[in-house]
């Protein structure tokens, strides 16, 4: 009974003993895997140096389009109806004065000439017949008045010849006397009345020729207008009209109303870029703002210019319902024949320095007195957005210090795009990490907390 007693009591030791050692070796593994972690962590975390200088904020507008700031355009004939487009040059290349540029259908123009020169021709027969039924007429008026001449001197010597008759012959011849007078002035009464109706009805037909002439004259200019040729050289450059919900560059067989852009001949000697800013950002742009302006064709150059205009009424984004846009136009500086119209850019916006760049009037060049007092301005600290995160409602970044990194509270200002102001908490000689070192000491390898689900703490957004 002693003896199995005793071996229970040896068995439960060795038990006791087990557990101790496997607790230990698991305390010793969580000492050598900590210590290793700390050591390897600031190694295999990525850091960046804290930046002392200029801080620039930026505006990036994408979408832009490059156009002429001056340019001759040309524009479809202002006729009735529609123009149907069966011949345009070839966009982007060069015309030469002379060179056709648009032809657009002529039936319909060619039967309005040939109309309107029946229509000539028919008004003048008729003021060729009005003349000639004018002339038959008065003709026979004129003899009229001759005839009652006659017949009033007969009618006056047979008043001579009664003068010794009876008065009753006499009074007769007196009568018939009185009526032949009477015929003759009615006879040249009737003749001036036609004369003046005449002039009326030439007239009518005059002013109906002269009508038809202008209709002809008008006809035939149409017609020649739709003809379109080049006064002087230049590239060659389609404009668009709406099809559907969208703007699109014209093209053979497209039928448009007069008045409508067709072609533009650009200066290229002075470029801008036509762009658009969304309204909730339209506030942060003005007039003047320095631009830099890269072609989304060619990676090089890089292009400068300033914002020429913004425009006072927005607009709703082609394609995008509810989404208003503003236009913006930004002028180039440069002159380049890598610079063509059509081509898409995107303009980069400076809206704000820190510290602030003084003014300079336009043209002028900034004396170097201007430089010095830039770079003698306070001069803020920035860091990556990466580099600042939140924690418990701080804001936080982790600074390298002695090979180790030390979680430090900081006050941020402005950013952009990349970065972000440090107000207070970091020097210019510091280095700061750009992920969480936290989350490495966590897990060891510094991806198990991501492999695990664990989403890594946001940079700071303000």
């Amino acid at each position: 009974m002693s003896e199995e007693h005793g071996g229970g009591r040896r068995r439960l030791l060795r038990r006791r003993w087990l557990v101790v050692a496997v607790v230990a070796a698991g305390v010793a593994g969580m000492l050598y895997a900590s210590r290793r972690a700390a050591s390897e962590a600031p190694s295999s975390i990525p850091t960046a140096a804290v930046q002392q200088g200029e801080f620039v904020i930026s505006m990036r507008l994408k979408g832009g389009e490059l156009e002429a700031r001056e340019a001759e355009n040309i524009v479809a004939p202002r006729v009735r109806g529609q123009l149907k487009i069966v011949e345009l040059f070839p966009e982007g290349q060069q015309a030469e004065i002379g060179d056709l540029l648009v032809q657009f259908e002529q039936t319909d123009f060619q039967k309005r000439v040939l109309d309107a020169e029946q229509e000539l021709e028919g008004a003048r027969a008729d003021l060729e017949k009005t003349l000639a039924t004018q002339k038959a007429e008065l003709a026979r008026l004129q003899g009229d008045i001759e005839s009652a001449a006659v017949n009033l001197r007969l009618a006056e010597l047979q008043v001579e010849r009664m003068a010794f008759e009876a008065s009753v012959e006499k009074e007769r011849a007196q009568i018939e006397a009185q009526k032949a007078r009477l015929a003759y002035q009615q006879a040249v009464e009737k003749l001036e009345s036609q004369r003046v109706v005449n002039a009326a009805e030439v007239r009518k037909r005059e002013l109906n020729i002269a009508r038809q002439e202008r209709d002809l004259e008008k006809a035939r200019g149409e017609l020649e207008s739709t003809t379109v040729r080049a006064d002087k050289p230049g590239l060659v450059v389609y404009g668009k009209v709406w099809k559907g919900e969208r703007p699109e560059k014209i093209r053979v067989g497209d039928e448009i109303w007069g008045g409508v852009s067709v072609i533009s001949l650009p200066d290229l000697s002075r470029m801008q870029v036509k762009t658009i800013v969304n309204e909730v950002d339209v506030d942060r742009l003005e007039v003047g703002q320095p631009c830099t302006i890269k072609l989304d064709a060619l990676p090089e150059p890089t292009f400068h210019g300033t914002v020429a205009s913004i425009a006072s009424l927005g607009r709703e984004k082609e394609g995008e319902k509810n989404v208003k846009v503003f236009d913006v136009i930004v002028a180039i500086e440069e002159q380049d024949e890598r610079l063509k119209p059509g081509m898409t850019a995107t303009t980069t916006v400076t809206v704000e320095t820190i510290p602030p760049r003084p003014a300079v009037a336009a043209g002028a060049v900034r004396s170097p007195a201007d430089e010095r007092g830039v770079r003698s301005a306070p001069q803020p600290l920035w860091v990556p957005l990466d580099a600042v995160f939140t924690r418990d409602g701080r804001t936080v970044a982790y600074r390298l210090e002695a090979g180790t990194f030390k979680e430090t509270e900081v006050v941020v200002g402005k950013k952009n795009d990349d970065y972000v102001i440090v107000e207070q908490g970091l020097r210019p000689d510091d280095r700061v990490a750009l992920r969480d070192p936290t989350q490495v000491a966590d897990d060891i390898g510094g991806m198990g907390a991501e492999k695990k689900g664990s989403a890594p703490a946001s940079p700071q957004v303000q």
